[in-house]
């Protein structure tokens, strides 16, 4: 192509109708619109800015940008990405430049290709936020989303204007259903790897309720409840009672006189060896949500367990090696005794019964004073708990902000608090006696859903409770069932009054909101366990079912590829009986013209399309060149531009009548 070419092509009307033009950056925005809350905000403002300057440029048919404006305003785009993000891999990195070149794609949508272009990078995005998002919703929003791309597919890819929406969304509706078999099939067949191959890790003066490596009660002034499934649990056989299910946490054992932290993590393998073989065991299988921490979670004491490279550390405590970014399934067995035996060195009970000097003196006082007048360590312990249980204490979510003396403040001022308030003043009690003691995080409880039979743990649920050493065992002691025991007995939701909650909390906990709460709990568990945790195991389990008693991947291979070929030959073979059965007028009309034209020149070819044929006819029959053009660029308008009313199609069939050509002339080469 000449510089003078090229010229007045890049200033040549752009392509493309403004109706379908609007169908493009509407699939674009439908795309984009689940990544807005994850992308900074002058991404979605480019966006927005490039396709209302595109749309006006198509209304007044002005010229796109050469190349020379669009390379550096590319460059610029990626180098914003990267300096926002530090880097153009991820999720919200990828999404990001992403929507950034599929905008600078708007400004150079000449022809079908690059409108097309659009349209698959619109395909991406709806994909990218599923790998973001894999909640219920995830999936209907992308199917929904994928329809309207298709239907804007469908739009760009005509040679005219946009057709009306109804027949466009039907007819990507079916492509679509043609497609779910297959889809299906693959899902089920296709060699999984462990774990959800779409998974990659999602990071996420007012506390929420919750777990963390430290814990700080005093700094807290209201805890927010939140609903927020934290884990769901299977048992093998009834639910143990509410009082019993302490699922286990960080455990924190470091006290600077306000806060408590986790104590640097030492492994003791084989210490789950010292819990009694003898006690009953509860099993039961965690489905744990994505936290980006390391530990599980487990009912204390846990003895089995089958989290892959899973370890308990010295006090405990469920960890893997690698932090939880997706959501994971584990079996455990626990020992529900309350007790757990263990070591205790001259070391640890110095650090497991220090105290920051000068902290707390009126506590370390009455906890020298109680424990003098107490006949044993047990006794005293009961002491503090008859404290909590006969004196003025309250439960509650909006504790006043504790001094510097956090403890001090607590027991002997304010005496109002949640859970940690409790654990903490209980622990130093302990520790200010000379009895090691430390503080143990996690939920207490859960909720059963009838629905699905499993028990939801939500972020509501996070309990926090102490450990003290007696008798060689870490014994359980939680001081907020003395003050509440409703919260342990049945839950948070019964620890507060109703008069205290928000609207949305009241109308969440009331008859009518739980039922749709459990409801949806359901679905979500169901869509979890079958869809999401679909893995090779899951699949193995699927072909014993069908008789094979080891499988293997060429199972899976062999059966995906007899199940495609079954598939697609019963579908080819019903679309061409249905083909047959019912020949449209118009499919009847064009049969017709194609008969006339091959007595009169050649027979079309297989693969030939109307418009190439009339031009091969109008080379060999140059007298025949007008009417041939016309009545085949008919037929083409009429089946691909969505104008084939009856009456048109009635038209065409009587022109198609009347063309009579005549036969080849002898001289006429075949």
């Amino acid at each position: 192509m000449s510089a003078a070419q090229g010229k007045e092509r890049r200033h040549e009307p752009t392509a493309g109708s403004a109706g379908q033009l609007l169908w493009l950056i509407a699939a674009l925005g439908i795309a984009v619109l689940p990544h807005l809350p994850h992308v900074a905000p002058w991404i979605p403002l480019l966006i927005a800015l490039i396709s209302a300057w595109r749309l006006r440029a198509a209304q007044r048919r002005q010229p796109l940008p050469s190349a020379w404006i669009r390379v550096p305003l590319a460059v610029v785009g990626f180098a914003g990405v990267f300096i926002t993000y530090r880097q153009i891999t991820g999720v919200d990195a990828g999404s990001a430049l992403l929507m950034v070149m599929a905008a600078m794609k708007l400004l150079e949508t000449r022809g079908h290709r690059d409108r097309a272009v659009v349209v698959f990078l619109c395909f991406f995005l709806l994909f990218a936020a599923f790998l973001r998002e894999q909640a219920l919703w995830g999936p209907v929003y992308l199917f929904s989303g994928a329809l309207f791309v298709i239907t804007a597919l469908l739009q760009v890819s005509r040679r005219r204007d946009a057709i009306a929406a109804g027949p466009a969304v039907a007819t990507a509706a079916r492509l679509i259903l043609q497609a779910v078999p297959l889809a299906i099939m693959l899902f089920l067949l296709f060699p999984r790897v462990p774990g959800p191959f779409w998974a990659l890790p999602q990071r996420g003066a007012q506390a929420s309720t919750g777990l963390a490596d430290s814990m700080s009660p005093g700094d807290i002034t209201e805890l927010a409840l939140s609903d927020a499934a934290a884990f769901r649990v299977r048992f093998d056989g009834e639910p143990p009672p509410t009082s019993d299910l302490y699922w286990r946490g960080p455990v924190l054992s470091e006290f600077d006189g306000r806060e408590w932290r986790m104590r640097a993590v030492s492994f003791f393998p084989g210490l789950q060896d010292k819990v009694s073989r003898s006690d009953k065991l509860t099993g039961y299988e965690v489905t744990l949500e994505p936290h980006g921490r390391r530990w599980l979670l487990a009912l204390e004491t846990p003895v089995f367990w089958d989290a892959p490279k899973a370890i308990t550390t010295a006090p405990y405590q469920l960890v893997r090696f690698r932090p939880v970014e997706t959501r994971t399934s584990y079996r455990a067995r626990s020992s529900l005794t309350g007790d757990t035996p263990g070591w205790m060195t001259p070391r640890g009970r110095s650090a497991d019964t220090r105290l920051p000097e000068g902290s707390n003196p009126r506590s370390t006082a009455w906890a020298q004073e109680a424990r003098a007048a107490a006949a044993s360590d047990q006794a005293y312990l009961g002491d503090i708990l008859q404290m909590f249980r006969e004196q003025p204490f309250f439960y509650t979510l909006t504790p006043a902000l504790l001094g510097a003396q956090s403890v001090d403040d607590f027991l002997f001022n304010t005496r109002e608090g949640f859970c940690g308030h409790y654990a903490s003043a209980f622990a130093v009690l302990a520790r200010a006696a000379g009895i090691p003691a430390r503080v143990v995080t996690g939920y207490q409880g859960g909720e059963l859903n009838p629905l699905a039979d499993h028990l939801v743990v939500r972020q509501a649920d996070a309990h926090a409770w102490a450990e003290v050493w007696l008798d060689d065992r870490w014994v359980r002691y939680d001081p907020t069932a003395a003050v509440a025991p409703e919260r342990i007995q049945w839950g948070m939701d019964s620890a507060i009054s109703s008069g205290s909650l928000a609207g949305a909390d009241r109308l969440r906990r009331g008859w009518f909101g739980s039922g749709l709460y459990m409801s949806w709990d359901a679905l979500n568990a169901a869509w979890n366990r079958w869809v999401l945790g679909f893995g090779p195991e899951t699949q193995t389990d699927l072909l014993r079912w069908t008789g094979i008693a080891e499988p293997t991947i060429r199972h899976l291979v062999v059966g995906l590829a007899a199940g495609m070929s079954l598939f697609l030959g019963l579908l080819g073979s019903w679309q061409f009986l249905r083909g047959r059965r019912r020949l449209d007028p118009l499919a009847r009309a064009y049969r017709e013209l194609c008969a006339r034209t091959a007595r009169a020149a050649r027979a079309r070819q297989p693969a030939e399309g109307p418009e190439e044929y009339a031009t091969a006819i109008a080379g060999l029959r140059p007298e025949l060149q007008g009417d041939v053009e016309s009545l085949f660029g008919a037929y083409a308008r009429l089946r691909y531009d969505g104008s084939a009313t009856e009456q048109r199609v009635a038209r065409f069939a009587a022109a198609v009548r009347r063309f009579r050509p005549g036969r080849r002339p002898a001289t006429q080469p075949a």
